[in-house]
């Protein structure tokens, strides 16, 4: 009987899967993608795939968070808390909407099939979303340091925002213009920047410029 392989190895034979159904997903549809379509892509056996995940649809689940994850990170390393806040807002909302725009086919089936795992594909959306709801809260509490007198962004009010930009891009991917998910970045621009100028009491708000 051969031994269990270590966390070191079993933690790169998920990360070759994952980086695998992705890859798979971007030459066919998640429903006529198989496990053993996976494993083929990342070279590892059926054995070796259920070791890690107890289906097709967990390991989908895997690469949704793995995704989010990624993407986050990027957002958080472009970030420059000294550039113009609105100018970073668009900045980084463009680069979200590059990213996704330029994997169609991941998309589609990230944002449509997770839906149809059912309780545990809106736990992990509803997971990824509150992921979301925080780094943008954390930017808010960041921004506070420098101007005290801005309200904190509550968590209801950071889900809504989240759950907006996550219906604007559902709507694209169902009228088929993923091809065009950048063209959002006015819209998602101008919609958070309203939330976050709400923060701001009147009193500290700037003037509107002279006509």
């Amino acid at each position: 009987m051969s031994a269990a392989p270590d966390a070191s190895t079993a933690s790169a034979h998920r990360t070759r899967l994952i980086q695998a159904l992705a890859a798979t997903l971007a030459l066919k549809s998640y429903a006529d993608t198989t496990v053993a379509d996976v494993v083929a892509q990342a070279h590892v056996s059926k054995r070796t795939f259920y070791e890690q995940f107890e289906s097709k649809e967990a390991c989908l689940l895997a690469l949704s968070e793995s995704m989010s994850q990624d993407v986050l990170a990027q957002i958080a390393a472009s970030y420059d808390h000294e550039a113009d806040w609105v100018e970073q807002l668009r900045q980084v909302t463009h680069g979200y909407l590059a990213s996704l725009q330029a994997q169609p086919a991941l998309l589609r089936t990230l944002f449509i099939e997770l839906y149809g795992l059912g309780a545990v594909g809106l736990q992990v959306r509803r997971r990824i979303q509150c992921t979301f709801a925080d780094f943008l809260r954390l930017q808010v509490d960041i921004s506070r340091l420098k101007e005290p007198y801005k309200q904190p962004l509550d968590e209801a009010m950071a889900m809504a925002v989240v759950g907006g930009i996550h219906e604007l891009i559902l709507q694209a991917i169902e009228n088929d213009q993923v091809a065009r998910l950048t063209e959002l970045t006015p819209t998602i621009t101008s919609f958070v920047q309203a939330v976050l100028e709400s923060l701001v009491p009147l009193a500290h708000r700037q003037p509107p410029p002279a006509a």
